[in-house]
């Protein structure tokens, strides 16, 4: 009798390694959205080893501080020297994976011969033709530079030469976007001849879903198609878009569940929006995700009762939602260090003045913030209404108006019901039109 068991040894990478002028105590290993997988400790000696079960693909190594890229594949086993001598730590790499970490180290340093021409001041002040001609030299020789390499792995050498074309992308459309503002023209616009800067990236390529910049690239190119659309609602548009450009329906899955995540709750088209996520959305765990978002959603849409918040003013003054009833009120939520909120200061004190006989509180939430900043800005910069502060980021106001990213504006009418839970901002000229049709 013969009893067989299939070796997992053939599944597993083992990092080894050593840190020269450094006391960490550990490394974190991440995975390519940056999810720690594990922690692996140092000894006493300062050397390590560890073992993981994990795909092939790109994974980042690094003490929290700073971060590296790594390629790593089952039956890997890289010994590492990682010297804390410099400011940024230098890898070497030796073993089963090393030529292709190795080459991300050599790529890292040679990048830097482009630092000054990638430069915005100096790209954004060239001609157009000279500036293809640079963006051309600069492809050509970044993909001689990968060709150069020997024994590579196959899927990394394809995941590289991506990188390379999302670079030149990258820079061909900072060119198209910037160059008017560089040259404080508003009425500049590339020539006709000007290339698309997408036309050799593959958006439908599920294999360079493993790539972390994949995501970031596609998002680029969905950016750049909406660019000459009218819209009346931006992510429905975006959905869109992605039914129509993306072909690949894993990609699609991926994409149209990272951008309906967080753009669900900022749409003012919630079930139109949801719908079109219905059509386009095939992965079932994605679906019900998004259902539970929408049907809370649901609840704070308009006309539906807003929830409440018991928060202190300055003066350690309790105010409570209800009782503001009978006038309409206006929140921004906000934060001292966040500077498209505080770029909006000007234009809400201007709109406050401009209402200040009407039937309308001025309510500025303080968040994810000290009480100490918050009293100073306050006083410094004389700010009115009524001014509150929030301890903490987790309050069931928050919650429930599903709060994920500030500044963040809502107007409740005068009988506590949401008009809008995501309002214009103040500079926007619309806001003033939206307050004084529900004053009248």
């Amino acid at each position: 009798m013969y009893a067989c068991k299939e070796s997992t040894d053939l599944n597993k990478t083992i990092i080894s390694g050593f840190i020269k002028n450094s006391k960490i105590d550990s490394l974190i290993l991440y995975d390519k959205d940056y999810k720690p997988i594990k922690t692996i400790h140092l000894k006493k000696d300062n050397t390590f080893i560890d073992t993981v079960v994990i795909p092939k693909g790109y994974y980042f190594i690094g003490d929290m501080r700073i971060l590296t890229e790594m390629f790593l594949k089952p039956e890997d086993k890289l010994s590492i020297t990682i010297n804390y001598n410099e400011n940024i730590p230098k890898y070497s790499f030796l073993g089963i994976g090393a030529k292709e970490n190795n080459y991300l180290q050599r790529k890292r340093l040679y990048n830097k011969k482009f630092k000054n021409i990638t430069n915005y001041k100096y790209f954004l002040n060239l001609s157009e033709s000279d500036f293809l001609k640079l963006a051309d030299s600069i492809n050509i020789t970044k993909i001689d530079f990968l060709k150069s390499q020997v024994n590579l792995d196959k899927d990394f050498k394809f995941y590289e030469l991506f990188v390379v074309e999302n670079e030149n992308a990258s820079l061909l459309n900072q060119y198209r976007r910037w160059r008017g503002e560089f040259l404080k023209n508003k009425d500049f616009k590339v020539s006709e001849n000007y290339p698309n800067p997408y036309k050799n990236i593959n958006v439908s390529n599920k294999k360079l879903l493993e790539h972390p910049k994949y995501m970031q690239c596609i998002k680029d190119f969905i950016s750049y198609k909406m660019e000459n659309v009218n819209s009346k609602d931006e992510t429905l548009t975006t959905l869109e878009i992605i039914d129509k450009e993306i072909k690949n329906q894993k990609v699609k899955d991926e994409l149209t569940f990272e951008i309906i995540k967080s753009a669900i709750s900022q749409t003012k088209m919630l079930d139109e929006v949801y719908t079109k996520f219905n059509s386009i959305e095939k992965n079932h765990l994605y679906k019900n995700e998004i259902r539970k978002m929408y049907l809370k959603l649901k609840k704070i849409s308009k006309g539906t009762t807003s929830p409440m918040f018991e928060l202190h003013d300055i003066n350690d003054k309790l105010f409570r939602i209800r009782d503001l009833n009978g006038k309409l009120i206006y929140i921004d939520i906000w934060a001292t260090w966040c500077i498209p909120c505080v770029r909006e200061i000007p234009a809400l004190k201007k709109l406050e003045e401009d209402l200040k006989n009407r039937d309308i509180y001025f309510v500025s939430i303080c968040t994810s913030d000290t009480k100490e900043r918050f009293k100073k800005m306050v006083k410094e910069r004389k700010l009115g209404g009524i001014q509150l502060f929030a301890p903490d980021d987790d309050i069931p106001f928050f919650k429930e108006y599903f709060l994920n990213e500030i500044p963040r504006y809502i107007l409740i009418d005068k009988e506590g019901k949401i008009i809008d839970a995501n309002a214009y901002k103040p500079s926007n000229p619309k806001l003033k039109e939206l307050i004084l049709k529900n004053l009248n």
